[in-house]
């Protein structure tokens, strides 16, 4: 159970998963919530913009010096910065000056050990979500420091809010990093596919891609209610000598599954060589 109450929350980088945790916080209530939540970002535009965007519910800060004030009086960091550019960011701001509370790190191939020597704090939780976040449809992976334990229930009532939120072990985080933060990319790769699929064979554009994008909510959605194998719910489209068997032949014969998973193998061992560098 968390023992902060009337805390201040900071966003240190409000890029794309920064805002997207952001807009999923803002669009909730729960207890206890940030006293005040400060987005701080590298330029007065991208400031201008968040405060355009979100108006009252935030305050924002640009450039080192604020940004070293924003994190100065934080409980809680969140950490959206860019991997390559962390220890940099870091060192502008004095981290360990007067390290936060807790820190939530969204950084692709940061464990816990490193951002805890880096910044001097203990208290880490470890975050891969991923943009559908910002429509309250993500998924994020959590992995939590010993001492953060105190903090569980707070950092899933901050981060749950993006859709489905679970807790892994550390070591299957840059795993957790490939399928669920690249994941939206594979997926998408594949919703244009059959996109053009549907454009080739005479279907216009606009109905090819919201067709695709509701067969593939659909299916996901068929998924997570039956609890069935994919394999099984595949099986049931499958009529003997019919369209979906040919199809999926297909595919099959162009190594659409293996270049799918391979695809997740990659990603997790370039966010493994992220913390390396």
């Amino acid at each position: 159970m968390s023992e902060l109450k009337d805390y201040n929350l900071t966003i240190l980088g409000c890029g794309v998963m920064g805002t997207a945790v952001l807009s999923a916080i803002l669009s909730t209530s729960f207890d206890p919530y940030p006293k005040e939540i400060v987005c701080c970002t590298s330029s007065e535009k991208s400031a201008l913009k968040l405060k355009s965007t979100y108006g009252d519910k935030i305050q924002t800060s640009y450039g080192a010096e604020s940004n070293k004030e924003a994190v100065k009086k934080a409980n809680v960091l969140i950490l959206g910065c860019k991997p390559f550019l962390f220890k940099q960011i870091m060192d502008e701001v004095d981290i360990k000056e007067g390290p936060p509370t807790l820190i939530i790190s969204l950084m692709a191939g940061w464990t816990i050990q490193q951002i805890k020597e880096t910044t001097g704090c203990s208290e880490i939780a470890r975050v891969m979500t991923n943009t559908p976040a910002k429509y309250a449809c993500g998924t994020a992976a959590i992995s939590f420091s010993e001492s953060a334990a105190i903090y569980e229930d707070l950092v899933m009532k901050l981060i749950g809010n993006i859709g489905l939120a679970v807790q892994l072990p550390e070591k299957n985080m840059d795993a957790a990093t490939a399928l669920v933060g690249s994941g939206p990319a594979f997926c998408l790769l594949m919703l244009e596919a059959l996109t053009d699929g549907g454009v080739k064979m005479g279907i216009p554009y606009a109905v090819a891609k919201q067709c695709a994008a509701k067969v593939m909510e659909g299916t996901a959605k068929m998924v997570l209610e039956t609890g069935d194998h994919p394999a099984v719910l595949k099986s049931a489209v499958c009529t003997p000598g019919g369209t979906t068997i040919a199809g999926l032949m297909v595919m099959e014969d162009k190594g659409v599954r293996s270049g799918i998973a391979r695809a997740v193998e990659e990603a997790a061992n370039v966010a493994t060589s992220l913390g390396k560098k």
